[in-house]
Formats: C-alpha cells, sequence, structure tokens
C-alpha cells in the first residue's frame, strides 16, 4: 500500500462506498403509508428543522435525521422549495400551547427530492401536484398590479428629456435669425440657422 504522506486533503469522503452509489441508479423512495406525506419545505428554522406544507394543506414540523446531516448531507440540502417526503409522528399528538392555539404537528424527513426526482414523481405518482407548485415560496408571482401603470417615477431631467424629445419628433424646430444692428453701413445677413444641423 501506498502511504499517505501528505495527511490527505478531505477526498476521502467523497468515496463511492460512503454516497451510496450513483443516484440515478437508485430506485424512487414514494409513499408507502398513509403516515408518510409528500411536502415543499417553505421556511428554515436552523436546529435540523424546518417548515413544510403538505398535500393535506397542513403545514408541519419537520426534524432533519441524522442520516441526512453530516457525510450524508451532500446530495440532501435542504431550502425553501425542495421537494420532500415526510413522516408523521404517529405518537406526537397534537398540542395546545398556554394561549389556546394549536402546534405544529411534529414529523420526519424521509426522502429528499431532487429536480430529476420531481419530474419521476409527477409520472408516477397520482397526487395532487398543484398544490405544492401554489406554495413554493421561490415561485415568483405572476400578477399585475391593477396600479402600477398609474403611477411614474420622474425626476425633473427625464420631464426635460421627453419634452425635447417630442419637439423633436414633431419637427418644430427654433429658427434663429442673425441681423447685425450695430453696423448700419455693413450689408445685413439674414441667416438661418437651424437647430438641428448643429
Amino acid at each position: 500500500m501506498v502511504k499517505n504522506t501528505t495527511g490527505g486533503n478531505n477526498n476521502k469522503k467523497f468515496a463511492r462506498k460512503h454516497s451510496g452509489g450513483s443516484k440515478g441508479g437508485i430506485k424512487l423512495r414514494v409513499s408507502e403509508d398513509e403516515g408518510e406525506l409528500f411536502a415543499i419545505t417553505t421556511k428554515n428554522l436552523g436546529n435540523n428543522m424546518f417548515h413544510a406544507f403538505a398535500t393535506d394543506g397542513l403545514t408541519y414540523l419537520v426534524h432533519i435525521r441524522g442520516k441526512f446531516s453530516g457525510r450524508g448531507k451532500r446530495d440532501n440540502t435542504i431550502s425553501a422549495g425542495v421537494w420532500v417526503l415526510i413522516g408523521l409522528r404517529e405518537w406526537s399528538h397534537k398540542t395546545v400551547d398556554k394561549n389556546g392555539i394549536a402546534k405544529m404537528q411534529q414529523s420526519d424527513l424521509l426522502e429528499v427530492y431532487s429536480d430529476m426526482d420531481k419530474v419521476r414523481l409527477k409520472d408516477t405518482v397520482d397526487e395532487n401536484w398543484e398544490i405544492l407548485l401554489a406554495n413554493d415560496p421561490t415561485r415568483i408571482n405572476k400578477e399585475v398590479d391593477k396600479h402600477e401603470d398609474e403611477i411614474q417615477w420622474q425626476t425633473d431631467k427625464d420631464v426635460e428629456k421627453t419634452r425635447l424629445l417630442e419637439e423633436i419628433k414633431s419637427g418644430t424646430c427654433a429658427k434663429i435669425n442673425l441681423n447685425d444692428a450695430t453696423d448700419l453701413k455693413a450689408p445685413v445677413f439674414d441667416l438661418e440657422v437651424y437647430v438641428d444641423d448643429i
């Protein structure tokens, strides 16, 4: 064996034995039980927890298990708008805090889906995916504001510029006449100078 004299450069953690093979060859994990729900992440809370909006229309507090942290975090990064599979904690009942507000039901993270997995899920699983797409926090709202065209933000320079451009387009340019009135003996020249020619 070759002796490691340099001390390593953190490449050992990327070995095939730790990744479990290529992600494309792994069987797609789908919901197998009624306690497993498809969801989309809406808010990262830190401390290995996040909020997820599930296909049943409820928001859940999801705990990231140890499998998805540390060495397993490489292909399982969780940010807003990522599709996940969560498992409900059946032993954790819905509780009410001292103010009478119901707390979110807790659940565990079971699977993180990539963009390729999303396409495969839409093709193979019959689920209402529009619920997840409608609650995607990274999606830009395409609705146009009704009052957007009524407000025009301008400075004085912008107003002057638009006025000058309208005069040029209309073709009315000022005519300048130069008359030499100081010397009466000199012939008077009537010169026409157009502003556009300058």
